[in-house]
């Protein structure tokens, strides 16, 4: 009997950790398929990454897509539900007509001379002469006049020799996932629904990593606190408002953070390597910040417990070759796809954004000192506004910073323990961070600031392993960060009331 009574506890226990998964992914997806209502019941206007997927089914690497206009006869030839998406896309609030958005654009331009360029014209909204400057590929620059310098007897508009050719800019791994629903429901793909299944996983995911943490003796959480962090992951940071839309920006955010749990999971301890490697290359053909975190697996390399250890050559060559392997096929994989695109291995497309004319991009290109001072106000510092009017509070499009979203994160600051472990997650963190306060695009337009997605794994094992209690002060600002995250999740692109430019 006393051999029988351990055999006992150890079924309860493990038949009790089952329910936790369950109550976190069931419970998660619940409240998230409530916030999302309306959404979840078709696919958002945003198809980028159904786009993308159709052409690589076709294999092809750009897209005739945005030469389709609201209303357009659909073709025999067209994949199923591609004009409803067209339709969606183009059709703003109140049924207007709306541009196309976040799709990149190239000229491909035959000269009198038989010379061919590549690029754009970055002034082509300008009303002088400095419309005709042209940018190509390579950075050069050169004016090039439409009626005088461009070869005629082409098929385009005109008789002009110069192609526009389309391109989906984002990373592509989150359309290679879309490729077995693109198969049997096309453009029809209900994307809203996938990420909110996604952001469910997540949930799930990320309390196994915490319960791993646990079981190892890095954090002394127990499982109530796991899965209280799991929720508060999920609903008390912007990661509510950005996993019930859908929509290429915040799918790709939602993915993201399942490869980044993956990543670092894996890689603490240098456990597995491969794994991690893995993990961090697929999030880096998701999200391209989430490469920065590639130095967290390298501190680990040299952490035991709370020290640091040199472990030998073979022993650094052995988990470096495993982890190193994955990071690089995917990483040549992606520079090949974005040379024969745009003849730049490190160019996704986003300089071409709108044909090259936004002019934060031409003028300072995609990372600058020149943003860093907006983008700090967006993690840091953005407030909302109470006034005098309904509905009484007003957020900038440029987001809520940290501060207001998730004020609990302040505890980091102050930790009862920092160990080693939580030093490297600190490390890591601050370089994935780092790429988006100097990127020419704060996130607007959002209710937080979502870029932080990229790094928020690392802040949650940090309340892990940092050892402080969930004080009534801490669990107050847990519940305002739940209030104003489900704010936004409600009012976020449905009540434009609260917002403002």
């Amino acid at each position: 009997m006393l051999v029988y009574y351990p055999f006992v506890f150890l079924r309860e226990s493990l038949l009790m950790l089952r329910l936790y998964k369950w109550l976190a992914f069931v419970g998660s997806l619940g409240l998230l398929v409530l916030f999302s209502w309306d959404r979840v019941l078709k696919p958002s206007p945003h198809f980028h990454f159904l786009d993308l997927a159709n052409s690589l089914l076709q294999g092809r690497l750009d897209t005739d897509t945005p030469k389709r206009f609201r209303g357009q006869r659909e073709r025999p030839e067209d994949p199923k539900g591609l004009q409803r998406a067209v339709d969606r896309h183009l059709t703003g609030p109140g049924g207007q007509n709306v541009g196309w958005n976040d799709w990149a654009s190239i000229h491909i331009i035959t000269l009198n001379d038989g010379t061919v360029v590549k690029g754009v014209y970055p002034w082509s909204d300008s009303l002088s002469d400095q419309k005709y400057r042209f940018r190509t590929l390579d950075g050069s620059e050169m004016v090039i006049h439409p009626q005088h310098d461009i070869k005629r007897g082409c098929g385009s508009a005109f008789g002009l020799c110069d192609e526009v050719k389309y391109f989906v800019s984002f990373p592509p791994f989150p359309a290679i996932v879309f490729m077995p629903f693109f198969l049997i429901f096309g453009y029809d793909t209900n994307d809203v629904l996938i990420t909110v299944i996604n952001a469910a996983l997540n949930t799930l995911l990320l309390f196994c990593f915490l319960q791993a943490l646990s079981l190892r003796g890095i954090s002394g959480r127990t499982v109530n606190e796991n899965l209280f962090l799991s929720f508060l992951f999920t609903f008390g940071t912007v990661n509510f408002f950005s996993s019930i839309r859908g929509e290429v920006w915040f799918t790709a955010l939602i993915m993201g953070i399942s490869l980044q749990v993956i990543y670092i999971w894996a890689a603490t301890e240098a456990r597995h390597p491969f794994l991690a490697g893995l993990g961090l290359g697929l999030g880096m053909a998701t999200r391209t910040p989430i490469a920065f975190g590639f130095l967290f697996f390298v501190l680990e390399l040299f952490r035991e417990g709370n020290r640091f250890v040199w472990r030998g050559p073979t022993y650094l060559m052995k988990k470096g070759a495993a982890f190193a392997i994955p990071v690089l096929v995917v990483g040549i994989l992606l520079m090949i796809y974005n040379y024969l695109r745009f003849e730049n291995p490190f160019e996704f497309g986003h300089t071409y954004l709108a044909g090259g004319t936004r002019p934060s991009i031409r003028e300072h290109g995609l990372f600058s000192f020149w943003f860093l001072k907006n983008n700090l106000a967006a993690a840091l510092t953005n407030p909302p506004v109470f006034d005098t009017f309904p509905p009484f509070i007003h957020i900038t499009r440029h987001g809520l910073s940290l501060l207001f979203t998730s004020p609990f994160l302040l505890y980091l600051l102050w930790p009862k323990v920092f160990p080693l472990y939580a030093r490297n997650l600190a490390i890591a963190a601050l370089f994935v961070a780092l790429p988006s306060l100097f990127y020419q695009n704060t996130g607007w337009a959002q209710f937080g600031w979502r870029f932080a997605l990229d790094f928020m794994p690392f802040l949650f094992a940090m309340l892990a392993v940092c050892g402080r209690q969930f004080t009534k002060g801490f669990v107050a600002l847990c519940i305002y960060s739940f209030l104003m995250n489900a704010l936004g999740a409600i009012t976020f692109d449905r009540f434009p009331q609260f917002y403002y430019d």
